[in-house]
């Protein structure tokens, strides 16, 4: 797997490139105006008729095409099917993709669908079913109100963070549209078929009772994808800061990266204005960031995020909740409760005996995974690999992979 600057560079490199400071912003998300009404809406595969509350961009214009000189807008909408996961600030649906009916549809049977009288002439669009999906993350904004302040996760942010790291990675879950109304803001995203990582480790575990989690080879081939999707953020200078395998799609045999909601846009020293910083794409070596606040799940966090006293790199604490997600990828268990010396397993791992402390407890790994592991969770940031290193690793580069077998995608 290919490196770069980014990939390579040490903590030490990155502590002696100026005195740390605050994230940069993220440039404003672009938000389009959204309706939510009901509509009349047609099975293609059945001929069905239904109402059905839909969501729209207003003036129907997420992309367009030319023809004969003119530009025609894309009729575009969305059908929320089945709720997939309540979030923090409201739920995620899996929605049905609509396109414009321009068959046989009696403008009287639109009318009547949405409570209009038959015969006006405002009678609205006849909407058709396509075999396309998206996941559309409902925001309330009564529930954002509510929490301002309170969470660290800002669902404006986050949009604005998924258009600013783009669609180029396909282990990253980028954006589709935004959309907003009076009510609510609707993220549009590709939708995953598989659930989360954390379901197909629980399935693994479940089939061993309990005792393990995913072979090797398994492991190995959901890693690597992981490192890849890690790679473009870096390469970009975004980081994550919740890595988790609840934050991890599964789309058949591809998973990607989610949830960019406390994201941190890392700063690079500018190389034409010293003292100045700027973001990645222009700028030359990446500083360490103030402390943010104590961030993520306890049991992926880094210790330097626990403990949240000191400056950090933003690329060293995805790394260590990387090496979390493998080391719960093999055992089916995560390895501490906490980052903490006063947590018994973390500081075993602290001490470097992880590797003893799974074989007490029955779970043999290589010895490639096992080193892998215990370099990737060194508590000192200087001593941790880096992503250059882990993607250079015997046990990444070398040895077999196993894909997962086919998954039931939902209609």
């Amino acid at each position: 797997m290919e490196s770069s600057l980014n990939a390579r560079l040490t903590f030490e490199q990155v502590r002696a490139s100026g005195e740390p400071c605050r994230p940069l912003e993220f440039p404003p998300p672009q938000v389009g105006k959204g309706i939510r009404v009901r509509a009349l809406v047609i099975d293609s595969n059945t001929g069905e008729r239904r109402g059905w509350s839909i969501i729209h961009r207003e003036d129907f214009g997420i992309s367009s095409k030319i023809a004969n000189g003119h530009c025609e807008p894309q009729f575009v909408a969305y059908a929320p099917s089945r709720q997939l996961q309540t979030a923090i600030y409201g739920s995620v649906w899996a929605c049905v993709v609509l396109k414009r009916h321009y068959g046989v549809a009696a403008n009287n049977d639109a009318a009547i669908a949405v409570g209009i009288e038959p015969g006006s002439p405002c009678a609205p669009i006849v909407w058709e079913t396509t075999n396309r999906f998206v996941a559309i993350k409902m925001v309330e904004w009564a529930k954002v109100q509510q929490s301002r302040g309170a969470l660290l996760e800002d669902p404006i942010k986050e949009i604005a963070a998924m258009q600013y790291i783009g669609n180029t990675s396909p282990h990253l879950l980028g954006p589709v549209e935004a959309l907003q109304d009076n009510d609510c803001l609707y993220n549009i995203m590709p939708y995953c078929n598989g659930g989360d990582l954390f379901g197909v480790v629980v399935n693994y575990a479940q089939e061993s009772g309990g005792e393990r989690g995913m072979p090797e080879p398994v492991a190995r081939y959901w890693f690597r994808q992981i490192l890849k999707g890690l790679f473009h953020l870096q390469s970009v200078g975004v980081c994550h800061r919740d890595l988790s395998l609840e934050n991890i799609l599964v789309d058949n045999e591809n998973c990607l990266i989610i949830d960019m909601g406390m994201c941190l846009h890392v700063p690079y020293n500018d190389p034409a204005i010293p003292g100045n910083v700027v973001d990645a794409r222009r700028g030359s070596t990446r500083r360490l960031m103030r402390p943010q606040g104590v961030c993520g799940k306890h049991n992926y966090m880094s210790p330097e995020v626990y403990a949240n006293t000191g400056p950090f790199d933003g690329f060293a604490i995805d790394l260590w909740s990387t090496a979390v997600i493998l080391y719960i990828m093999f055992t089916g268990f995560p390895p501490y409760e906490m980052a903490d010396m006063r947590n018994k397993r973390f500081e075993i791992i602290a001490k470097g005996r992880l590797v003893q402390q799974l074989e007490e407890w029955d779970v043999h790994l290589s010895e490639d995974a096992g080193d892998l592991l215990q370099n990737m969770m060194k508590v000192d940031p200087r001593e941790r690999l880096t992503l250059a290193e882990v993607m250079s690793h015997p046990w990444v580069v070398n040895g077999d992979v196993q894909p997962p077998p086919p998954r039931q995608s939902f209609h």
